[in-house]
């Protein structure tokens, strides 16, 4: 491995430990006011468009599938169904956001604690 290389690796597997910051893993369930919920709620915002996404790519791939196969076709239900799920998963991650940001954050100093 050439030592510029290894010297970046190094720095970048280095840095949390001696950047102060709390690098303990999120609970993801937990509505506990000592972990940072905005982090949590942002988290769950992401899955939440990444399922929309999801969703909307699928049911464009669905009425293709309508045109080519008829709109009864086991190719178009599925779809219909796969993107179902993930409207759903997407309004599920919105819900959790929604929880998440009720938590009323702790204190910073006796986060610490």
């Amino acid at each position: 491995m050439q030592p510029a290389l290894f010297v970046l690796l190094l720095a970048v597997f280095l840095q949390p430990g001696c950047s102060g910051i709390s690098t303990a893993p999120l609970d993801m369930t937990a509505l506990d006011q000592n972990q940072d919920q905005e982090k949590i709620a942002t988290y769950y915002r992401h899955e939440a468009a990444v399922a929309r996404q999801q969703a909307e790519e699928l049911n464009h791939r669905a009425m293709v599938y309508e045109r080519l196969f008829g709109p009864e076709s086991d190719w178009v239900t599925g779809t219909r169904l796969v993107a179902q799920f993930y409207e759903d998963a997407a309004r599920e991650a919105e819900q959790l956001v929604q929880r998440h940001l009720k938590v009323p954050q702790a204190e910073k100093g006796s986060r610490n604690h």
